[in-house]
């Protein structure tokens, strides 16, 4: 380090060749003060260069501090460009955005370019408002699609700005609040004045009753030096709360030292409040560099001098500042600029000159000059001068130790990316405090930004899960509920003693199959009914499962929406084709009728149980239909807060999403609305037939009945309230359990009850319990004769009847006489069932 301040006292002492002055204004603000010391080495270092403007001397007049006030400023301006004053060629300021606007409008006037080394305002990129306004700090512009990057990064999905009523300010909240917005991150902001109030800010400053926890601190450092005060005295630090600033803050921007707007907060609370806050820095910081600069510095080189130079200017009481390495670089800027135009005004003639910048015009016809003159001789009026300086200041391209230096169009300079940084206290009892730069974003278009972490960085240092980890956001922390005991319990014991009554009526249909109670109500197709039983109960321990696991729900859905969707169709498939073949049979009789067999039977429940089981499918293999369980928010008007203070909303998982649910319920509900009507009709028309041989006939239209009001309760769910969860599934799942009991009970238990009572069938064709109505008139099917003929030679004649069907086969020879066998009769009746 000896060798380079050797080298360039050598350098300076060199460079009083110079002679001729040529002279820039300074201004700067608040915030960036600490400037001076930075542009004055730059300053020293180009008049020590015989390569940049031999024969001259780059000086500044008296540093102006313009308050970051647009009327001062333009003052300021004024007065630097009136006599007494010597002429300036530039304008080296002003600072912050709010100074530079006023001066940037109408400095082309005086044909003066202007080069702001602190001014973010994305309003200066207008080329038509400020044709001769530059800048070696970015605009705002590259700030929004970092700031989108980093709070999705970190999950967030609410952010609070508390934002300083100045153009500045207003401005960059109106420029990312809509992207933000169509990131799907809400926003909120509260407008502060200036200056800002120490009391009466409300209980509600912060968004207390909203809960917002990650807040963009949109004001200059003075300002949210007190707002970060008023948060630490209310608590409002990591990790309940996260707080976003700009980098371009002076360094320990929040000591009395720096910044001595009075607070009712010490230094070492402050820096405790700051602890994992973050800032967003518009360039990025290469003050640990070692690879030369075209200004003949390294990053670290410059790094070192600044700070050199700060401790020993004691005088203005100048602080670190960030804006350091574009200032230092705004005045090489300047320097490159008017060394290229003085080469032009040497060496090529006016006609070369106007032909390249493509600058012209006469006396005559703008009432200004035109003409090349030497820098020396620059006047306020001469237009062709001014417009070759801020030619040749468009067409800047160098290195400088901010980074490469160039301009677009707008004269804004070109950089996209955005480098972070974290405060983090690393003595928490003495609040010594630090910068780490843990991650950058680069822009990928003007709406997108990519987030890199650097080397050793990731997001479990920048929020160690040990000090609480990533902060809310302040959405309500979503606590899952599931079913109440009161109801899985009961629910799971009703649904195994389904359980265990269907299998009780398998082993009977099975066992007691070819008896004839049993095997004329054909007893393949109760099978169906009780497969369709098996799936309705199974489905109970399913549907009410008290999980709250997301993966459990998927399951749970697929399931159950499949096997309900099945059960239901193969028990009312297999009840419909019942109730269809006692119609078949004693609608338009006839001898010739084609019988009903078994296998068609089947067939037909297979086909249409098929239609539900082709639903089932549809809803698992098509994604539009999937039962993908949704997150569904069932809290009330009021939150709970749990033991963090952060608000809980009640959550359930249900099945489907509502679109989804309305196209998958609809074809549903339509599929057995449809059977049920077929049902309804059958019914009606088979309900005076009482016949002992088909044993199933009278309670199967109870069945049907039955299954029409579980129907209807289970399509009025739609009706209960979404929080109302236990509601909707006891009446789900009663529907469920008490159809498909009945269905179980009316097909099977007059079955058991005939069985006990008449084991061999004998009285199956009893005649008190055979009839069927016609015309309303009750007939007989079996009469006296055979009636007392079968009770004394346990034989069967043909018998003799008034029914149309029966009458055609009165006559034949139907006797049997191996006792308990069916009778031809019997036979014959039996095809159908």
């Amino acid at each position: 380090m000896a060798i380079l301040f050797n080298y360039i006292t050598l350098v300076l002492l060199l460079g009083t060749a110079h002679s001729q002055n040529l002279r820039y204004s300074l201004f700067t603000s608040v915030d960036s003060s600490g400037v001076v010391p930075a542009i004055e080495l730059a300053e020293e270092l180009i008049n020590a260069d015989s390569s940049i403007l031999p024969g001259y001397n780059l000086t500044h007049t008296p540093v102006v501090d313009t308050m970051c006030d647009r009327t001062v400023s333009l003052n300021e301006y004024f007065d630097a460009i009136s006599p007494p004053h010597p002429t300036v060629l530039g304008l080296l300021g002003c600072g912050c955005s709010v100074a530079s606007t006023p001066v940037a409008e109408i400095i082309h006037h005086n044909s003066i370019s202007q080069i702001s080394y602190a001014s973010l305002l994305s309003k200066l990129s207008n080329r038509d408002s400020f044709p001769n306004f530059f800048r070696t700090y970015p605009s705002d512009t590259i700030f929004t699609p970092a700031i989108v990057s980093l709070i999705q990064e970190y999950g967030w999905k609410r952010i609070a700005f508390i934002t300083q009523d100045e153009n500045l300010f207003t401005e960059t909240l109106a420029q990312v609040q809509d992207p933000l917005e169509e990131a799907g991150i809400e926003v909120a902001n509260r407008m502060i004045s200036s200056p800002f109030p120490m009391t009466g800010l409300g209980a509600n400053f912060f968004f207390e009753d909203e809960d917002y926890r990650v807040f963009f601190v949109n004001t200059y450092s003075t300002t949210g030096k007190q707002i970060i005060c008023e948060a630490y005295l209310r608590g409002y630090t990591y990790p309940k709360y996260v707080w976003l600033t700009y980098g371009w803050y002076q360094d320990r921007w929040w000591t009395e030292e720096v910044n001595p707007e009075p607070t009712n907060c010490t230094d070492d609370q402050l820096a405790e409040a700051l602890h994992r806050s973050i800032a967003l820095q518009l360039l990025p910081n290469l003050s640990k560099l070692n690879s030369t600069t075209d200004t003949g510095l390294t990053p670290r080189e410059f790094d070192s001098l600044y700070k050199r130079r700060l401790a020993n200017n004691t005088q203005d009481n100048y602080t670190y500042t960030f804006f350091a390495t574009v200032a230092y670089d705004a005045l090489w800027t300047f320097a490159i600029a008017l060394n290229k135009t003085n080469e032009m005004v040497l060496g090529l003639t006016r006609e070369e000159i106007l032909n390249m910048t493509q600058c012209g015009g006469t006396v005559e016809e703008t009432g200004v000059e035109w003409e090349v003159v030497s820098l020396e001789n620059f006047t306020y009026s001469n237009q062709l001068m001014g417009c070759i300086i801020r030619w040749n200041l468009e067409k800047t391209n160098f290195v400088g130790v901010s980074g490469p230096v160039q301009f677009d169009n707008d004269g804004s300079r070109v950089v996209n990316i955005v480098d972070i940084f974290q405060y983090r206290l690393i003595i928490k009892e003495s609040a010594v405090i630090s910068r780490v730069y843990f991650s950058f974003t680069q822009n990928i278009n003007d709406s997108h930004a990519e987030f890199f972490y650097k080397s050793g960085e990731s997001n479990i240092t920048v929020f160690p899960s040990s000090e609480g980890g990533v902060p809310p956001d302040g959405r309500p922390v979503p606590q899952f509920i599931t079913y109440n005991l009161a109801l899985v319990i009961p629910y799971y014991i009703l649904a195994a003693i389904g359980l265990v009554f269907c299998t009780v009526c398998l082993l009977f249909n099975f066992t007691q199959r070819k008896k004839r109670v049993v095997k004329l109500t054909s007893p393949n197709i109760n099978y169906f009914i009780i497969v369709g039983a098996y799936c309705n109960y199974i489905s109970i321990y399913l549907r009410v499962l008290p999980s709250t696991d997301y993966t459990v729900t998927l399951v749970r859905c697929f399931i159950t929406s499949t096997i309900n969707t099945i059960g239901i169709s193969l028990a009312f498939s297999a009840i419909l084709v019942k109730m269809g073949r006692v119609y078949y049979i004693f609608h338009n009789p006839s001898l010739g009728k084609k019988t009903l067999n078994d296998w068609k039977l089947v067939l037909i429940v297979m086909g249409i149980s098929g239609i539900g089981v082709v639903l089932a499918v549809l809803q698992v293999t098509v994604p539009q239909l999937q039962p993908i369980p949704d997150a569904l928010n069932v809290t009330t008007d009021t939150f709970s807060r749990n033991e963090f203070g952060e608000r809980t909303s009640e959550m359930v998982y249900q099945c489907y999403t509502e679109s989804v649910q309305t196209i998958y319920l609809t074809l549903t509900i339509v599929y057995l609305a449809i059977l049920q009507i077929i049902g309804i009709v059958l019914a009606i028309q088979t309900r005076k037939i009482k016949i002992k041989l088909l044993n199933d006939s009278k309670y199967i239209a109870a069945v049907i009945y039955i299954s029409s009001i579980a129907l209807f309760f289970i399509g009025s769910i739609v009706l209960i309230p979404d929080h109302l969860i236990n509601i909707e599934e006891a009446i789900y799942c009663g529907s469920i359990l008490i159809a498909t009991t009945f269905f179980l009970a009316l097909i099977f238990i007059p079955k058991m009850i005939s069985l006990y009572r008449d084991p061999e069938g004998k009285f199956v064709l009893n005649q008190a319990n055979n009839s069927v109505q016609t015309n309303g008139t009750s007939e007989n099917l079996v009469s006296g004769d055979a009636t007392t003929q079968m009770k004394n030679d346990n034989t069967l004649t043909c018998p003799k009847c008034h029914s149309d069907y029966l009458s055609k086969i009165n006559g034949q020879n139907c006797s049997k006489t191996d006792n308990g066998t069916m009778t031809d009769f019997e036979e014959d009746i039996s095809f159908y069932f």
